[in-house]
């Protein structure tokens, strides 16, 4: 189903420099520098803030009109020795906006160059810097997202390429996931510091994992616990488990990130064994970073529900050579208990989804494997033909679309998925919201809401079916 429309009324999608600002904010002791007037900063910071409940380091080089209009390029640099000056981060990334792209200044030249003249200057050796462009008018959140990451890997992912990588690829061929374009020639890692099933030490392998915008704090610890429970240790580019997890710090108030992928670890990712990415707005990373780092890729469209989770602790296993631990293995029994004591209240019933790709994707997988009939889906990417199968409605838009469908459809829908500007959608019809995604303003705690793997899957289960049961 096509909808064409000429105005965006509730926006579903945000910008991609909102995308890019949050990986920056998943890199140890890091400041975001927005190149753009004070109002395309404040507008991040205040959705970051009341979303994560945190302190958000973004500054902004205050662009204004004169420097708009004959250049930008001194409020750049001026605003990159200022931030380095006072707050002596190891990490600044820099985005653009619509005001500093809009007159076509070459931004990635002036970056090139202000990069060298530190260098020349000899006073910043331990200040690092990626630039990304994110003019507003250009792409959305996910895109932003995911071409930061591609920004971190060029900058730092430079003659590190593991080339003396000759461990037997006796596991190739292995499917690990139903998508065509899953990366599928797989490599037999091993972990030195654990034994298989023989009793014979196997050697280390150290993992690259590229995760969605979607997952939570606790899903970005959670899926770190899991790895190291195989004996991997995961560098996660972002990581906001360790950084936007929501934590008092031992030094006080801090003007920087407090956790996040350390640089060091960002300067060697080509030396690791693998690159894991995850989640369907990634997909476009699959070939870039298999290129940029020189590591065999593996692809997971979500890694949420019965069926995903299982591929993926299937792989997990391949390359560990360790099975699953117990604890897994009774989270998997608790997930199908899940399923079979709510199906009931699933059965015949419709849900509504307004989300992301990556939250509309694992979400409805689930409803899904459980019964219930998912009826209405808008997302804020065009690339959603593999899930059509799963929706009777399918399309792009925005919340307001969403609720005309809604009405279409004669308002027969007994549960909202979305995020908090979709609470009066579901209001006016009177039905429940289960909230998701970003941004989520008027609640608290929900970054420690656990919604993929076996245990997540379950949380998410339990959540909407008592939502369900209040409301029949």
């Amino acid at each position: 189903m096509e909808n064409l429309k000429n105005i965006e009324i509730n926006p579903l999608k945000t910008s991609s420099s909102l995308g890019a600002v949050i990986v920056f904010l998943g890199v140890k002791d890091a400041v975001v520098l927005m190149h753009g007037s004070q109002g395309c900063a404040s507008f991040d910071k205040v959705t970051l803030t009341k979303h994560y409940r945190e302190n958000i380091p973004i500054y902004t080089t205050a662009l204004n009109e004169l420097g708009a209009i004959l250049g930008g390029s001194d409020y750049l640099k001026a605003g990159v020795k200022n931030i380095a000056d006072k707050i002596n981060p190891a990490f600044i990334g820099i985005t653009s906006t619509g005001l500093s792209e809009v007159n076509g200044e070459d931004i990635n030249a002036t970056f090139n160059e202000l990069k060298k003249e530190l260098k020349e200057s000899g006073s910043y050796e331990n200040l690092n810097m990626a630039y990304v462009s994110t003019p507003d008018y250009n792409g959305n959140f996910e895109e932003g997202y995911k071409n930061a990451i591609l920004a971190l890997l060029k900058e730092f992912c430079k003659d590190t390429k593991n080339t003396a990588n000759t461990i037997n690829n006796n596991l190739a061929g292995l499917n690990v996931n139903d998508d065509k374009n899953n990366i599928r020639n797989i490599t037999d890692y091993k972990n030195s510091d654990y034994k298989n099933n023989n009793g014979k030490n196997i050697q280390s392998i150290r993992a690259n994992v590229f995760c969605p915008f979607s997952f939570t704090a606790i899903d970005f610890l959670e899926l770190r616990e899991l790895l190291e429970d195989f004996g991997i240790t995961p560098v996660m580019i972002p990581d906001l488990g360790t950084s936007m997890d929501g934590h008092l710090d031992e030094n006080g108030y801090l003007q920087t990130t407090s956790g996040g992928v350390d640089i060091k670890d960002l300067k060697t990712i080509g030396l690791n064994n693998l690159n894991v990415i995850i989640g369907s707005s990634l997909k476009g990373l699959i070939a870039p970073v298999k290129e940029i780092t020189g590591l065999n890729t593996y692809y997971f469209s979500n890694i949420s529900g019965l069926k995903n989770t299982d591929l993926f602790f299937k792989f997990i296993e391949e390359i560990s050579s360790i099975k699953t631990p117990e604890k897994y293995k009774r989270q998997k029994k608790q997930l199908m208990d899940a399923y079979l004591d709510s199906h009931f209240y699933f059965l015949g019933k419709n849900i509504a989804i307004a989300e992301g790709i990556d939250i509309l994707d694992s979400f409805s997988e689930i409803f899904a494997e459980v019964g219930a009939n998912i009826k209405i889906g808008v997302t804020t990417s065009s690339s959603y033909e593999n899930l059509k199968n799963r929706f009777e409605i399918l399309t792009e838009g925005d919340i307001d679309l969403f609720g005309e469908l809604i009405e279409t459809d004669g308002n027969n829908i007994d549960l909202v998925i979305s995020n908090s500007n979709a609470e009066y959608t579901a209001e006016k019809i009177g039905v429940p919201i289960l909230k998701a995604g970003f941004p989520l303003i008027d609640q608290i705690g929900h970054n420690f809401k656990h919604r993929i793997l076996y245990k997540g899957s379950a949380n998410l289960v339990y959540e909407a079916a008592n939502l369900l049961m209040k409301n029949s």
